[in-house]
């Protein structure tokens, strides 16, 4: 895989699918954009246009459609559809995956790798995790503001580190901030944590995170968010260090003070939101571990009504 041109199908064309998928259409690989709507509509007239801090401004001319039974085979799919979506994409993506198709995916949380095994088996799943603060903000139009774009691969069975390794030497060709991790289910149990804080606490108080961390008070409570979570995930078994939650929070505050959660993003654009998959989902482990999470409690009971999106 690391000297061939890949051809790739982007499973969700928001903001992280057409960041990644682009990077990679850029390097030259024949990528393909499972869009709807408008946005879609915009792809397949005018083609997609990103505007990234990281790649620079760039358009592609890349092929688009809402049709996945239309494509072969491919040898890498990005699986990059919010959370309400995914039982829908996973149902509509077998003609995708071939006998040496590998899948990644880019969802937030922590039950995405699991879903796709079930479905395709684990030898075409690695795990991933992707950071990158990007979003549709016309049809067609992405920019990609912030974030460090980066993309974390591993492997989740015996027999996939080559392979994991030649995905992430043509990521890095392709200038996405790609690597590789031994353990990666700490990996996504990282950015599980990450995201928790980030798109919990900026939804809940529908601020970026600079005006998070100006008060004293929403600082520590974005604390106690990441504090639960790393507790949490320790009780699940995952070796996650003690200095994570002020680590992450260190991290947090030394990033673009505009940043908003996909979460918050979504909340205001009156979309469904990922509450079950982010902290509703520490608060079901929380319980199973006799765990208390009183902040992720607060953040999903206030969120909850706005689940499915609406006024």
């Amino acid at each position: 895989m690391a000297s061939q041109k890949l051809k790739v199908a982007v499973v969700g064309a928001g903001g992280t699918g057409a960041y990644y998928g682009g990077a990679l259409a850029k390097a030259g690989h024949d990528v393909t954009f499972i869009a709807r709507g408008s946005h879609l509509d915009a792809i397949n007239k005018s083609g997609l246009q990103l505007n990234t801090v990281l790649l620079g401004d760039f358009h592609l001319d890349s092929p688009a459609t809402d049709d996945m039974s239309s494509i072969d085979p491919v040898d890498l799919v990005i699986f990059a559809v919010k959370s309400w979506g995914t039982e829908t994409a996973i149902a509509d993506m077998a003609g995708l995956v071939g006998n040496n198709t590998l899948i990644i995916s880019t969802q937030n949380g922590i039950d995405s790798e699991r879903l796709l095994s079930d479905a395709f088996g684990k030898e075409h799943v690695l795990g991933c995790t992707a950071t990158v603060s990007s979003m549709i903000t016309s049809p067609g139009v992405v920019p990609q503001a912030g974030g460090p774009g980066s993309l974390v691969v591993g492997a989740l069975t015996e027999g996939q580190s080559a392979r994991v390794n030649d995905l992430a030497t043509q990521c890095v060709a392709a200038g996405i901030a790609a690597e590789t991790h031994e353990n990666i289910e700490l990996a996504i149990w990282e950015k599980f944590t990450f995201i928790c804080a980030l798109s919990g606490m900026t939804a809940l108080t529908r601020k970026p995170i600079g005006e998070i961390f100006a008060q004293e008070s929403t600082t520590q409570m974005y604390l106690q968010v990441l504090s639960e979570v790393a507790e949490v995930g320790r009780a699940s078994g995952i070796p996650l260090p003690q200095s994570i939650a002020a680590d992450l929070l260190a991290t947090t505050q030394a990033r673009e003070p505009f940043i908003i959660g996909s979460m918050g993003h979504d909340l205001i654009a009156n979309n469904p939101i990922e509450i079950s998959l982010l902290n509703a989902r520490v608060v079901e482990l929380g319980t199973k571990h006799n765990i208390k999470t009183p902040a992720n409690f607060a953040i999903e009971a206030a969120l909850r009504p706005h689940e499915f999106g609406g006024n």
